[in-house]
């Protein structure tokens, strides 16, 4: 596993930010160093060979992939960090001093996909996916099965109350998702996650054949960790995943001292459960630490609230989708030029509008083959605002949302779309537990 120095990867993060020339935006690297390309490379590192259909997106390129191609003699742990990005505000480089001493120089930056959002970037790692495949493709979507616009995490309409409104006896993740995950695929693994998701239907989709061990508090998640891989027979893969930044950023908006914070947290849940184990688990385990997403700040002052915009809604077909940073538009039968304009005329300096369809043929959204609805669960219109900005829509008549969330992600700034990958051993990457 080879070191990076800092020039490689500036010049990895321009790489990875140069803009499509025809939509003017970056596009997630799915060839090789994205987020779902870290699950193909362990599982060719596994010597797992998985069922059905499609295949998997490609492992990491060359220069990234921590086994080089060749077979682990160990455990794989995926450990995603939420909200954790590469650059400013907040991210692992804003200020390289306050990274884990063993981190520094086994950190690279690597895409998310797109949206840069939670529900579509971890059904995309536990599928080895991307987006346009699976067809996860928002933390709001409109699903035409259900006729409805439904926000995943709750797996209920937008404006119903209940959580889990659609999550009836009969529901099942390939009402949601066209890819089984690679667990369901015949990938052995588990997966470490907090208690309260363990029976919640979004878990279902994303981790759905896995063993799942639920954590309360980082003392638990370490003491897990170790108890799982100090198993004489541990499972080849295991997701670990910690969300704790992604929830103060959204709270607090972006900022350096939490990042420092939190990246200290895992290296001490790093070290606690490197203490468990002895020293040739610690040496043959793998650990591939990364993100879904980073996060810009939001301004309430900035914000544009559509349902506030009756010369926007009058060509709607339906509320909004995707997410505040990058939101999608249905229009009505023979309203897209007109709703075009509705949205130019009100939405701020910066902002951008882009045909769907131009956006998925371009690979935004990944490869094909392409999900059999991601046309109708996409709409006609790809719309971005600068930050702070964002865009918002509330159900006539639902309460407003309790708090204001100073942070947002699901676009493609580049703090938002670039996001790290740490590779080590356990040995490695659980020396330390403090920055120094």
């Amino acid at each position: 596993m080879e070191s990076s120095n800092a020039p490689e990867a500036d010049r990895g993060v321009r790489d990875l930010l140069r803009p499509d020339p025809e939509l003017g935006v970056p596009i997630p690297a799915y060839g090789g160093r994205s987020l779902p390309n870290v699950t193909s490379s362990a599982l060719r590192a596994l010597g797992v060979e998985l069922a059905g259909e499609p295949p998997l997106l490609p492992p990491l390129e060359p220069d990234l992939d921590p086994f080089r191609g060749r077979r682990t003699e160990g455990p794989v742990v995926i450990f995603l960090v939420d909200g954790l990005g590469w650059g400013p505000p907040a991210g692992l480089g804003a200020r390289p001093d306050d990274v884990p001493p063993a981190w520094r120089p086994r950190a690279r930056p690597i895409t998310s996909v797109f949206p840069t959002t939670t529900t579509v970037a971890l059904t995309s790692l536990s599928t080895a996916e991307s987006p346009s495949r699976h067809g996860v493709v928002g933390h709001r979507m409109f699903l035409p099965s259900f006729g409805a616009v439904v926000e995943l995490l709750r797996m209920s309409p937008i404006g119903v109350h209940q959580s889990e409104a659609l999550a009836d006896p009969e529901w099942n993740p390939s009402l949601i998702s066209a890819v089984p995950t690679v667990f369901r695929r015949g990938a052995p693994g588990e997966v470490l996650s907090r208690e309260r998701f363990a029976h919640e239907a979004f878990t279902r989709l994303i981790y759905d054949g896995a063993n799942f061990s639920g954590y309360s508090t980082a003392a638990d998640f370490a003491h897990l960790l170790g108890e799982i891989l100090e198993r004489p027979t541990p499972p080849p893969l295991l997701f670990a995943y910690w969300d704790d930044l992604d929830s103060v950023q959204h709270l607090r908006g972006p900022r350096p001292e939490f990042a420092e914070f939190e990246a200290g947290q895992v290296a001490r849940i790093l070290s606690a459960a490197r203490r468990r184990l002895g020293s040739t688990r610690a040496r043959e385990t793998t650990i591939l630490l990364t993100s879904d997403h980073g996060q810009v700040p939001t301004e309430r002052a900035a914000d544009v609230a559509i349902d506030q915009e009756p010369s926007i809604v009058t060509h709607l077909l339906h509320p909004p989708t995707g997410d505040r940073r990058a939101a999608f538009f249905a229009a009505r039968p023979g309203h897209v030029e007109a709703l075009t304009a509705a949205l130019s005329a009100r939405l701020p300096p910066g902002h951008q509008i882009v045909p769907m369809a131009r956006a998925v043929e371009v690979g935004l959204f990944g490869p094909p083959p392409f999900h059999p609805e991601i046309g109708a669960r996409l709409g006609d219109l790809l719309v971005f605002v600068p930050s702070p900005g964002g865009i918002t829509y509330r159900i006539p008549g639902s309460p407003p949302r309790a708090r204001y969330l100073s942070g947002a992600h699901g676009g493609l700034d580049p703090a938002e779309l670039v996001v790290p990958l740490v590779v080590g051993s356990m040995d490695e990457l659980g020396e330390s537990g403090r920055p120094g």
